[in-house]
This record gives C-alpha cells, structure tokens and sequence, in this order.
C-alpha cells in the first residue's frame, strides 16, 4: 500500500485542543475521546501530542484501546465508556483504567476479581457511574438508585470516580429534550449524594453540548469530533477556530493517452468524451474510498440530497466522494471505483506517474492499514509494526501501531 497514504498534521491536533480549552469553563477540564484509533488519526500519536500539551484525561470506548494507549506510555485518566466484561477487567486494573458501569450485576462481579487479586495489594477500580437519561443505549435508571446505593456499599474494593451521561439530540440542538436530559441527570446525582455517594467529577457534555451549555462544563467536557477538526453539526460552523489534520493521498501508477469513446472500468459505463489522460491509482473500495456512512436524513432537505445524488449516480454523474485533486485541479472518476485500483480522467494536463492525488476518503471508513505520516514541528514521522490480534474496530483486520522514528529533514 506504499502509493497510498494518509497524512495527519499533529500540530492542527494541538491547535484545536488549545482553542477548546480558551472556551472551557474555570472548574473543567478536557478529556480528549480518542475512541476508535482516535477516529482514524492513530489514538496513540493523538494522545502524546494532547499529552505534551497538556491534556491530563483520555476517553476510549473498549478496553483493548486503553490498553494500548498504556503500552505506548499514556499517563493520567484512561476512561472505557463502553461496557466490558470480566474477561477485560484483570488487563484493565493491571493498567490503571478507569471503567464505567452501567448495570448492578457488574459492581458485584467486579468487586469479586479485585477481591481475588488482594494479593496484589487489593487494587481500588475507579468507576465511573453511567446515568439512563434519554439516550437509550447503556446506563443506570432512577428507579435503580436505592440498589446502586446499597450494591456499591457492598464493594469495599470499587471507588466511584465520577458519574455522567451522554446527550442523544445535542448535536441537532433540541434544546428541550436535551434539558429534559440534563434534569434527569441532576436529579439522579442529588439522589446519589442523599444516599452517601459523592463521586469526585461530573461530566455530561460531548463536543455540541460543551459549545451550547457552558454552565453544563462541570469537571470534564468529553470532546472528540472538534479534536479532529470537524463540528458536530453545521449550525455549529465558526464557533471555533479549528483545522482539519487529516488529508489522503495516492500516486499515479499508471497513465496513458486514450482517445476519445474510450469505455473505462465495469460495466463500461464511462465512455471519454475527447482525447484524453487515464491514470490509475491504487486505492478503492478496500481502502474506504467511495464508501460513506448510511445516515438518517434530518428532514426533507437532506432526503432530497440523498435522492438527487443517487438519481445523477444513475445517469453517470457522480457527486460528492468520487471526485479527486491533481496539482490543484478537480478531476473526475473514470467509471466504478474498483476494490483496490481506480481510474481517473485527467485530462490533457501535465502530470507523470508518482504524481500525488489527493483523496476525499474518510477517516471513519479509511482502512486502518493505510500508512499514517505524521507532522509536527515542521518534521514528518513514520514507521509501521504489525500488532498480531485484532481489535473490534478493524474489522478483522490486523491493526497497525506506529511507532514514532523521526526523520530529520525530512518535513
């Protein structure tokens, strides 16, 4: 895969997280969510530039991911939003990381494994005690809170570091419903702290809440989707000042004149409308390129983009993703994106092969085995370790952990 990369400027990283926390209120702080490979960016060398910036808290959704962050030398709170089992927890308390629960049968297990390992100096978990609020995914309800009280009493070995919950409609700014949440929320804790549990912090805010609802900032806000540079709706544009870290490039590996009703790809439903340039890059359907997550349209706006898109697909038009840039110019997918090779027309414009294309790939559906090339300070970085297992979110494929080698010069 050496014609195709993808290029992470560390630096817009920092950047973004220094701009967050000029908004950030007095009390809180940032926990940077670096699930998922830090969404594509490489969790690892995310949380070390955040580190060396500053940043003290780390949020993953699975255990596999905290633990990799420690391997490679990440300090400070490591939080699992996501719910584990007993098979993780030996890892997880050998590592330090605090986990969330969400269910009553957890805390007894849990205490139970710590209990076992009192030969290890009976290690403390700090947990962090997920609130039902309207999300509908994990977490306690208020109806539960008596047993919570009396199940926690119960585990001498467990500690409650904090309590949160997570907004459904934030990013579509219902403020109603999002209220409606955060009374919920308030009223859960003010419950918990009559029946004699304190937790030491108090988050509820993701990356829309903590631009609306400053007075929600609490200890932590959770931010994720503004680290990597984007904002988690439109009506959010130009709250902050942020940068995109991400771009994806290939190379030529092939060009050739063609005249012109050339077919082009499967199906031979492109045909060149002049004489003309085709140059094949090595990326495609297997990498992420062309793929897009299936959304749920939020309105009738968005239902006629979606049916404008696909109605101009069928009659070759394709918009959207399946357009690249060389030298600067736009130039159009030849037909189908293949599986790992795709044909672009470029025209009769002066370019060679090993000329780089940039790419619209997304970093949600980009292959992790993609090589990432980091900048920082001015200085390109990288080199790759295959890591034998495989982690939930590749998708069975072997995940990559870059190890940072410097090249002097080189940037």
């Amino acid at each position: 895969m050496a014609g195709t990369w993808i290029e992470v400027d560390l630096d817009a990283v920092v950047g973004n997280y220094q701009e967050i926390i000029k908004h950030l209120s007095p009390e809180a702080k940032c926990m940077a969510v670096v699930k998922a490979d830090a969404y594509g960016l490489g969790a690892v060398e995310v949380a070390r530039a955040l580190a060396r910036a500053g940043c003290e808290a780390f949020a993953v959704t699975r255990v596999e991911e905290g633990l990799i962050l420690r391997e490679h030398g990440i300090e400070g709170l490591i939080l699992v939003l996501g719910p584990t089992t007993q098979e993780d927890w030996s890892a997880a308390i050998a590592a330090r990381l605090q986990l969330t629960l969400s269910e009553l049968s957890s805390i007894v297990e849990l205490n139970k494994v710590c209990s076992a390992l009192e030969s290890e100096n009976s290690p403390l978990v700090q947990v962090h005690l997920k609130v039902e609020t309207g999300m509908g995914r994990t977490g306690f309800q208020f109806s539960e809170l008596e047993a919570l009280s009396y199940v926690l009493e119960k585990a001498p070995h467990l500690q409650v570091a904090g309590v949160y919950t997570h907004f459904a409609r934030a990013a579509r700014r219902d403020r109603v419903y999002t209220l409606r949440q955060y009374e919920r929320f308030i009223s859960f804790t003010t419950r918990l702290g009559e029946l004699g549990i304190h937790p030491t912090w108090k988050h509820v805010c993701n990356s829309a809440a903590f631009l609306d609802y400053s007075e929600w900032h609490h200890d932590f806000v959770r931010i994720g989707t503004l680290l990597i540079g984007h904002y988690p709706g439109q009506g959010f544009k130009g709250k902050l000042k942020l940068s995109d870290p991400w771009v994806a490039k290939s190379r030529i590996v092939h060009l050739r004149k063609v005249p012109k009703g050339t077919y082009v790809g499967y199906q031979s439903i492109y045909r060149t409308k002049a004489e003309t340039q085709l140059a094949v890059i090595p990326v495609g359907y297997a990498d992420g390129f062309g793929l897009e997550p299936r959304f749920t349209p939020q309105g009738w706006i968005d239902f006629l983009k979606i049916v404008i898109k696909n109605l101009a697909a069928l009659f070759g038009f394709f918009l959207g993703l399946e357009r690249v840039e060389l030298k600067g110019k736009t130039v159009r997918v030849a037909g189908k994106i293949g599986m790992q090779l795709t044909v672009i027309d470029v025209g009769m414009q002066d370019c060679a092969l090993g000329d780089e294309v940039r790419i619209p790939l997304r970093r949600t559906v980009a292959n992790p085995r993609i090589p990432r090339r980091y900048r920082q300070d001015g200085q390109m970085f990288s080199e790759w370790v295959i890591k034998e297992g495989v982690l939930p979110f590749s998708q069975n494929i072997l995940y990559e952990i870059n190890i940072r080698e410097r090249n002097e010069g080189s940037g």
